[in-house]
């Protein structure tokens, strides 16, 4: 075996929609068995597009179990890449994180799957777990922690350079010294739209989420709506406070998002965003891969 190290990425698509989880999966939640013609059927009905969200409603449950029997198939492959990693000698130089890039929505605010309009906790609270050799087992405090530190914080852990143009920051010393970091997340999306992948919705209005431990401001730049919650009270996001309580609060979490836009706009990576542009033009006009590339070096 190679002594020289290595990175393995491996995205896990078992919990995202369709929802088919093996048998095998459902036996492990001690679900009923669903037949293959029940799960097709639960499956187009949840992807209809033409059904008042009470409907929905009458197969919600089901659907759950299904997404729920997903994430338990996960595990179980988690457990079986550790074991592997055991056997083979690593996991003890292994540094290793699990994280999500989206949840799914049940109807929790009348949608399904993931909305790329959307930037409620449904979709954006995804699991983080990490394990760095050396560093004692410890739960992170419960403040936010964006995806763009992971990285960095990886690539700190272990003693390899952090490029420059990463806007995130490393977490080393928090893991090492059970440091507290009541931090700010910041996400963001295009707004009112259906297909992200399309460059004239990709160049939208944002919806912009600014994320402290407890508060949560949402700005939607489209209908120039702004809805603050009160996560410690109202976690499920359903009650938006009134614009003349927590002033202070709206104040602070409006100065972080003014920041976050000045930021990318001053800086901005011309060189990728013209990369992205001539991706678009290659697929637009069936420009071959290989002339495309030479045009952007």
């Amino acid at each position: 075996m190679s002594e020289k190290p290595f990175f393995l990425w491996l995205h896990l698509m078992d919990a995202h929609g369709p929802y088919y989880p093996k048998e095998e999966a459902l036996g492990l939640m001690g679900d009923n068995p669903v037949t293959p013609y029940r799960a097709r059927y639960l499956n187009s009905y949840w992807n209809r597009g033409n059904l008042a969200v009470r409907r929905f409603s009458q197969h919600r449950d089901e659907v759950l179990r299904l997404y729920d029997a997903g994430i338990r198939w996960v595990d179980k492959q988690i457990e079986r890449l550790v074991g592997t990693l055991r056997r083979m000698g690593l996991w003890e130089d292994c540094i290793f994180a699990f994280t999500a890039d989206h949840g799914e929505e049940f109807l929790d605010h009348g949608g399904r799957f993931h909305p790329p309009s959307q930037l409620m906790e449904e979709l954006i609270h995804v699991p983080l777990l990490m394990r760095v050799p050396g560093v004692l087992r410890r739960e992170m405090n419960n403040g936010p922690f964006s995806l763009l530190h992971l990285a960095p914080t990886i690539l700190d852990c272990a003693q390899l350079q952090i490029p420059a143009e990463f806007q995130g920051r490393s977490h080393k010393r928090e893991l090492q010294n059970e440091g507290r970091d009541d931090g700010v997340a910041v996400s963001e999306s295009v707004g009112v739209c259906s297909n992200p992948m399309r460059r004239e919705n990709r160049l939208g209005a944002r919806v912009l989420s600014i994320r402290e431990s407890r508060f949560k401001l949402l700005l939607h730049f489209e209908t120039k709506a702004e809805y603050l919650y009160d996560l410690g009270d109202d976690p499920g996001e359903k009650h938006p406070i009134g614009s003349n309580e927590q002033k202070a609060v709206r104040r602070r979490l409006l100065e972080i998002a003014r920041a976050h836009l000045q930021r990318s706009q001053r800086d901005r990576e011309l060189k990728s965003r013209l990369q992205v542009r001539l991706r678009d033009l290659q697929i637009e006009w069936q420009i071959p891969a290989e002339k495309a590339s030479a045009t952007a070096s």
